[in-house]
């Protein structure tokens, strides 16, 4: 009955974070993110990772010891990248308090280009 429950649990959470990240853009996390990936975003992300984010995953996204190499997140996973950033993980604080979902998606614009560099 408990592995029963874990299960029905983690099949609502999969749903809720699904339909989440599509309310926060108005397209399903699968989606390419190209069209989202527009010169203002890329540009109030750079603002927003220069004042939160760069501390801790360095002036090039690459992070260090304890921290994620931004450069390498798989561009298909935008849902992760949210929930990471809205919810914290391992050390990583929790932003929600923080960031609006639209500065959030600025950020994801930014780490997204890999600075602004990756054109898609």
């Amino acid at each position: 009955m408990k592995l029963l429950t874990t299960i029905f649990a983690l099949a609502v959470l999969g749903l809720t974070s699904h339909a989440s990240a599509q309310d926060m853009s108005g397209t399903s996390a699968s989606d390419s993110p190209a069209a989202e990936f527009t010169p203002e975003r890329i540009e109030k992300g750079r603002q927003t990772y220069k004042q939160l984010c760069l501390r801790c995953h360095g002036p090039e996204m690459n992070g260090g010891n304890n921290t994620f190499n931004l450069r390498l997140f798989p561009l298909e996973q935008r849902e992760r990248f949210f929930n990471s950033v809205m919810n914290g993980k391992r050390a990583m604080p929790a932003w929600k308090s923080v960031l609006s979902e639209e500065a959030v998606m600025d950020l994801w614009a930014y780490v997204g280009t890999r600075g602004g560099t990756l054109q898609r």
